[in-house]
């Protein structure tokens, strides 16, 4: 660990391997929760490509951009079903699916700075 001092307080860094590590841990706990949502979104890629009559594959694809609005536009829905999928359902999963992984960024960081904090 390095340390920076800055107008008199002692700030220990914090790397990359440590702080890759206590996001694993924090990760371990809401697993279940991400596994799940992963799940529903390659389920809807699956009812796209049937929708949409593209393949698998594609389908899959395309719920993933469609969940994380990334909208490449190499694929766009024609049916009501996959629109309504594209537009409301994909991208709440994927808004949801960032936001834990945000969070559990935020709880690793949170956590290693309230252990130094009881070291120093």
């Amino acid at each position: 660990m390095e340390k920076k001092t800055e107008e008199g307080l002692e700030i220990e860094l914090i790397g990359f391997r440590t702080f890759f590590h206590e996001f694993l841990r924090v990760l371990y706990y809401v697993k279940s929760i991400l596994l799940g949502l992963f799940a529903l979104i390659v389920v809807f890629g699956v009812v796209l490509s049937f929708q949409e009559s593209i393949s698998i594959g594609n389908g899959i694809y395309f719920a993933f951009v469609s969940a994380f609005t990334v909208g490449y536009g190499d694929i766009t829905p024609t049916t009501p079903v996959s629109k309504f999928l594209c537009a409301l359902v994909l991208p709440l999963l994927g808004m949801t699916f960032s936001g834990i992984m945000v969070a559990a960024a935020m709880q690793a960081i949170s956590r290693l700075y309230r252990e130094r904090g009881k070291k120093l």
